[in-house]
């Protein structure tokens, strides 16, 4: 139950903040509640997304899909933490400058994507017939945040809706299992 509310919350906070992208707020330099709900949404989605593919991972079970679903969940979480940084913070460097928490995004970025990438061909690999279809959910996650600014998370909402009502359909596996 735990990992459905989790994979809704990552679907449902990604989709609200995407879609507010339509309204242009002012994330690089907050000053309205609608601009800094857009600077904390997107750290919280990231965050999500970290605590909520070791999760998936576990659902589809093996060590190595575990493992390596900890390279996208690191690079997102250490996404948000340096977008809190950079633009709740003002802490990068200079005004103007490209600092360290600039940097610091942009190398939690590609961890995520590039881990999405491996996650996805990884889940569609050791997968076996329909089970296959789970890679869908970190495609279309990576598709989504691509296509952030134009609803991309209403895609990210799909998949991870389709996560949750997967993980409510399975119980949960016990470490024996999730070893194989």
């Amino acid at each position: 139950m735990l990992r459905a509310v989790l994979f809704t919350f990552a679907g449902v906070v990604w989709c609200v903040r995407s879609l507010q992208a339509f309204s242009d707020p002012e994330y690089v330099d907050p000053e309205s509640a609608s601009d800094w709900f857009a600077v904390l949404s997107f750290s919280a989605g990231l965050f999500a997304l970290a605590f909520a593919l070791p999760m998936f991972a576990r659902l589809i079970g093996g060590r190595v899909v575990i493992r390596l679903s900890l390279v996208p969940a690191a690079g997102a979480a250490l996404a948000g933490l340096s977008n809190l940084f950079e633009d709740a913070l003002h802490w990068s460097g200079p005004p103007g400058s490209s600092g360290w928490a600039f940097w610091l995004f942009i190398l939690g970025t590609g961890m995520t994507g590039i881990g999405l990438v491996a996650f996805s061909i990884l889940v569609a690999v050791v997968s076996s017939g329909r089970r296959r279809l789970l890679a869908a959910v970190p495609v279309a996650t990576l598709i989504g945040v691509m296509l952030f600014e134009s609803g991309g998370g209403v895609l990210i909402l799909a998949a991870w809706l389709a996560a949750a009502a997967m993980a409510l359909g399975h119980p949960s596996r016990t470490a024996a299992s999730a070893s194989r």
